[in-house]
């Protein structure tokens, strides 16, 4: 498993997470629902920025 890093850039605030996902495009779809879930909650548009990707054994 690989654990991808994203940047969230909100208006306010910014943060980075990490998703672990077997692949690029299973993450880029989970950072999306959480990306959906954000605008929901706070109705504040949310930028996504892919920073890198770390393997793990």
């Amino acid at each position: 498993m690989k654990q991808y890093i994203f940047h969230l850039n909100k208006s306010v605030e910014s943060k980075e997470i990490k998703i672990i996902a077997s692949g690029m495009l299973d993450a880029f779809t989970q950072v999306k629902d959480l990306k959906k879930k954000l605008m929901q909650e706070t109705s504040d548009n949310v930028d996504i920025q892919f920073k890198g990707t770390i393997y793990s054994q």
